[in-house]
C-alpha cells in the first residue's frame, strides 16, 4: 500500500521542480556596439532620445559607474560571456582572434540547464569561433535572417526585433529564455550628415573635451546619436513584445554597450570615454523601480548576476587554473535593495584591459593596457609605452609607404579623424590629434570627477606620488591574483603576441626600436635567418601546412606526424660549422619541439644528421628544454608553457654549449669515437639548422632567429 503513495509523492516533487524551473526568469541582454555611457537620454544627454533605455531605467535601476571589460568589441564580449577578465580567456581576450572551447559562456551553460538560448545581430565577434570546435556563436544560436530597410547607410539591415519574435515563437512551451540582442549600431561607419537630415541640431551636442568643438565633429556625433536611437527603437519593440506576452515582469533586462564611442581617444582606449558604459536593468517587482545606483560595476559582475538569478552554480573561488571559474560578483543584492547611490561600500575598484585591437602595428603587435577604476580615480598601465597607442601614422599599401597621418588604424576611420589628420599642423586642431596618437607614459592617473576627459595626468605630479604608489600596488595585486600573463609570466606576457588575427592584416614599416635592435645585432656580426614575414630561405619537410608565419613568428604544428623546417639559405646551400645560434621559443602547454644544428635536408622522418636541442617545457617526453637530445638530457624545464625564452647554442669544434635565457644548461664535448645508436649522422660536424613541429597536439613558436659564424 505504501508504493502508490511513494509514487504520488515523487510525482509531486517532480512537478514542484518543473514549476520552479519554469519560474526562473528570462534573460534579455541588449548590447549596443560602441556607445559611451553619457549617450542616452536617461543620463540627460540632449542630442539623443532613448525611450526604451529610459523605460528599463525607470522600471528598475540606472547605473552610473558601469565599466566595460575592454575598450574593444570581441574581448569585452568574451569577458561578459565567460565572467572572466580579458587576460583570463587567452585568444578570446584579444580582438578578432579565436574563442577557446574550454571557456564556457553563460548562454551555453543556461542552455544546458534548460534555457532556450539564442541571439540576433552581433554576438561575439569579430573573430573565429569555429576554429576551436564551436558550431555556434558563443552568444547562442543565430536568429538574424529577417531583414528590414534601414533609414540610413551604415545601419544594419537586420530586423532585430522581428528576429526576437521568431525566437520567441520557436521556444518550446514552458522553457525560460536567454536572448542576446547585439545591435551593430552605433559601430562605424555612419551615413555622413544623417543626424542633420533627421532633424537633430548641432547646438544640442556636448563635445568631449578631447575633441575640437567644430561643426564637423558635432555633425559626426549627431550621426552617431542616430544609430543609438535605431538600436533603442528595436529594444522598445522587444520590450513591447514581452509586455504583450505577459513576460516582461519575469524577464531580467540588461541594457548596455561593449565599449566607448568610435572616436579618437575613446574606443580602443582605457580612458573614461572608452570603458565607461551605459547600463540599465529591470526585473519586474524583483528590482525596486526608479533608482540610481553609483556602485562600481564590472562586466564580469553582470555574468555572475545572470548565473545567480538563473540558479546556475559557479566557481567564484578565484581558482585561476579552472577555466569555468568566474571573476565577478553577483549584483543581485544591489538590484534588489531599495537604496540608491552607493549601496555596497566593499566594491572599491573594477578593472579593464586591452591587447591588440586592429592590425595597427609592425608584425601585428599589441598595445597592452591595464586599467583600474575607483569611485574617483582611473589608473592606467601602458605596458609597452614605446609603441604608438593608435598605431603609426603611415602604413605600407601595395609596397609603398602611405602619406603621413593616413594610418592610425586603432582609430575607426571617420570624418572626425579625417578632419584631425587634415589639420594636423593647425595650432588649434593639431594638439587634439596628438592627444589621440602620441606616445604615452607607462603610468597615467586621472581624477575622473573633475577630469572625465582624462586630460591631466596626475601620475606626473609629485603631489600624488603616495596615492599613485598605493593604486599601482592595488592594480598589480589584482593582476597577480587573477593570473594576468603580463604580470605573472617572466617574459611579460608575450603569449598575447602569438594570438592569431582572423581579420585582415596590414603591413607597416619597421619601427625605430626594432631597427635599432636589428642594427645592433648586425654590427656585432649576427645574421638574421628569418625576415618575420615569409619563409624565404627555409624549406619544409613532412606534412604540408605544418609551418606558417604568424605575427612575425614561425608557428610550428605538425598537420600529421612530425615535420621539420630546414634553413637552406638564399642559394639553397646553407652550411655552418662553428657558430652561435640564438632563437626565442614559446611552447604552448603540453607542446614539444626542437632545434637541429649540423643537419641536412631530409624529406620525411626525424633528421638523421645533426643534433637536436629540445624545446619542451611540459610535454610528456622526458627530455626538457635545453637538452641536447639523447646526449645530455635535462629532466626539468626552467619554464612553464606559454612563455618565450631564448636558447643560445654555441658550437666550436666538437664543443657544444647551450644556455637558456643566459643560464648555461649544457656543456658537452663530443668524443672522437661517438656514434648515436640509432641516427648514424648525429655528429658535431657541419650542416644547417632545422626547426621541429613534433606532432599535431604540439604548438611551438620561433622568432628572432640569429646566427653568428665563428672563425
Amino acid at each position: 500500500m505504501l508504493r502508490p503513495i511513494l509514487i504520488v509523492l515523487l510525482l509531486a516533487v517532480e512537478c514542484a521542480f518543473v514549476h520552479a524551473a519554469d519560474a526562473r526568469p528570462n534573460i534579455l541582454l541588449a548590447i549596443s556596439d560602441d556607445q559611451s555611457w553619457l549617450h542616452a537620454s536617461a543620463y540627460g544627454y540632449q542630442a539623443i532620445k532613448t525611450p526604451a533605455f529610459d523605460q528599463v531605467a525607470k522600471q528598475g535601476v540606472l547605473c552610473r559607474n558601469a565599466i566595460g571589460a575592454s575598450p574593444g568589441c570581441s574581448p569585452c564580449r568574451a569577458a561578459l560571456l565567460t565572467g572572466r577578465h580579458c587576460w583570463q580567456v587567452a585568444e578570446a581576450g584579444t580582438h578578432a582572434s579565436s574563442f577557446p572551447r574550454k571557456y564556457a559562456t553563460f548562454p551555453e551553460r543556461l542552455a544546458e540547464a534548460g534555457y532556450f538560448s539564442g541571439f540576433t545581430g552581433k554576438g561575439w565577434g569579430p573573430g573565429n569561433f569555429r576554429v576551436d570546435g564551436r558550431e555556434e556563436n558563443p552568444a547562442g544560436a543565430a536568429y538574424s535572417k529577417l531583414k528590414t530597410k534601414p533609414p540610413y547607410k551604415g545601419i544594419s539591415g537586420t530586423d532585430y526585433a522581428a528576429n526576437f519574435d521568431e525566437f520567441l515563437k520557436a521556444r518550446p512551451e514552458g522553457l525560460p529564455f536567454c536572448f542576446w540582442y547585439g545591435g551593430h549600431e552605433p559601430h562605424r561607419g555612419f551615413e555622413q550628415g544623417a543626424g542633420l537630415k533627421s532633424g537633430k541640431k548641432l547646438e544640442d551636442v556636448v563635445v568631449p573635451p578631447f575633441l575640437p568643438d567644430t561643426p564637423e565633429v558635432r555633425s559626426d556625433i549627431l550621426d552617431y546619436c542616430v544609430e543609438i536611437e535605431w538600436f533603442d527603437q528595436h529594444l522598445k519593440r522587444m520590450l513591447d513584445l514581452l509586455e504583450e506576452r505577459g513576460e516582461l515582469d519575469n524577464t531580467l533586462v540588461i541594457v548596455t554597450s561593449d565599449n566607448g564611442m568610435a572616436f579618437p581617444r575613446a574606443k580602443a582606449n582605457c580612458y573614461e570615454y572608452g570603458i565607461h558604459m551605459p547600463l540599465a536593468m529591470c526585473w519586474g517587482n524583483a528590482i525596486p523601480a526608479n533608482r540610481t545606483v553609483d556602485d562600481l560595476i564590472s562586466f564580469v559582475d553582470l555574468t555572475a548576476t545572470i548565473y545567480d538569478v538563473a540558479g546556475i552554480p559557479v566557481d567564484d573561488s578565484g581558482d585561476v587554473g579552472n577555466p569555468l571559474s568566474i571573476s565577478g560578483r553577483s549584483l543581485r543584492p544591489l538590484l534588489c535593495s531599495a537604496e540608491e547611490g552607493v549601496i555596497d561600500p566593499t566594491r572599491l575598484a573594477v578593472f579593464s584591459s586591452r591587447e591588440r585591437h586592429s592590425s595597427s602595428r609592425y608584425q601585428n603587435l599589441a598595445y597592452p593596457m591595464r586599467a583600474m577604476r575607483t569611485a574617483d580615480r582611473l589608473l592606467i598601465w601602458n605596458a609597452r609605452p614605446s609603441r604608438w597607442p593608435a598605431g603609426p601614422s603611415q602604413v605600407i599599401v601595395k609596397g609603398e609607404l602611405s602619406a603621413p597621418h593616413t594610418a592610425y588604424h586603432d582609430i575607426d576611420g571617420c570624418p572626425t579623424l579625417t578632419f584631425l589628420a587634415q589639420n594636423a599642423d593647425d595650432p588649434v586642431i593639431g594638439p587634439f590629434l596628438q592627444l589621440a596618437v602620441q606616445r604615452r607614459p607607462e603610468w597615467e592617473l586621472f581624477d575622473i570627477i573633475s577630469d572625465p576627459g582624462c586630460l591631466k595626468n596626475l601620475a606626473t605630479d609629485s603631489g600624488y606620488a603616495t596615492e599613485l604608489e598605493t593604486l599601482q600596488e592595488q592594480l598589480q595585486n589584482e593582476l597577480l591574483r587573477t593570473g594576468d600573463p603580463r604580470v605573472v609570466n617572466p617574459d611579460g606576457g608575450e603569449v598575447f603576441e602569438t594570438y592569431r588575427r582572423y581579420s585582415s592584416i596590414r603591413k607597416f614599416p619597421e619601427p625605430d626600436w626594432a631597427r635599432e635592435d636589428r642594427e645592433a645585432m648586425e654590427q656585432d656580426g649576427w645574421v638574421s635567418l628569418f625576415d618575420g614575414q615569409t619563409l624565404k630561405g627555409w624549406k619544409a619537410a613532412g606534412p604540408e601546412g605544418s609551418f606558417e608565419v604568424v605575427n612575425g613568428m614561425i608557428r610550428a604544428q605538425a598537420s600529421a606526424d612530425q615535420a621539420h623546417l630546414f634553413y637552406v639559405g638564399p642559394d639553397g646551400k646553407a652550411d655552418f660549422r662553428d657558430f652561435e645560434l640564438r632563437i626565442d621559443c614559446l611552447a604552448e602547454p603540453g607542446a614539444n619541439g626542437g632545434i637541429y644544428f649540423h643537419t641536412s635536408w631530409q624529406e620525411t622522418g626525424f633528421p638523421n644528421d645533426g643534433h637536436e636541442v629540445q624545446v619542451n617545457n611540459s610535454h610528456h617526453n622526458r627530455t626538457k628544454t635545453g637538452s641536447l637530445f639523447s646526449v645530455v638530457d635535462l629532466v626539468e624545464s626552467p619554464y612553464e608553457g606559454d612563455v618565450f625564452f631564448n636558447e643560445h647554442i654555441t658550437v666550436r669544434g666538437k664543443h657544444v654549449t647551450i644556455a637558456v635565457e643566459g643560464n648555461p644548461v649544457v656543456d658537452y664535448t663530443e668524443p672522437a669515437d661517438y656514434q648515436h645508436p640509432k641516427y648514424l649522422g648525429r655528429n658535431v660536424d657541419h650542416g644547417t639548422f632545422a626547426l621541429q613541429a613534433h606532432d599535431p597536439e604540439s604548438v611551438v613558436y620561433y622568432r628572432n632567429i640569429w646566427v653568428r659564424p665563428l672563425k
